[in-house]
């Protein structure tokens, strides 16, 4: 049985989301990629580019809102 959301090493992963940022009032992350887990980094260390081979994009935004009109 496969776990949704575990990013396993050497497989090909796909994320992409838009979540909230908690340390900004209305601010939220996009964030998308295509990649692969080399490596895992040591505890406490933040995933590198050495860790992973792909395309990985986040931007953090503020989102007041949107509206759709006829």
């Amino acid at each position: 049985m496969s776990k949704k959301g575990v990013i396993t090493i050497g497989k090909w992963c796909f994320k992409f989301g838009i979540v909230p940022d908690y340390n900004r009032i209305r601010g939220y992350l996009f964030h998308f990629g295509i990649f692969k887990v080399i490596s895992r980094p040591l505890e406490g260390e933040v995933i590198t580019k050495k860790n992973y081979k792909g395309f990985w994009l986040r931007k953090y935004f503020d989102w007041k809102g949107f509206e759709i009109k006829f």
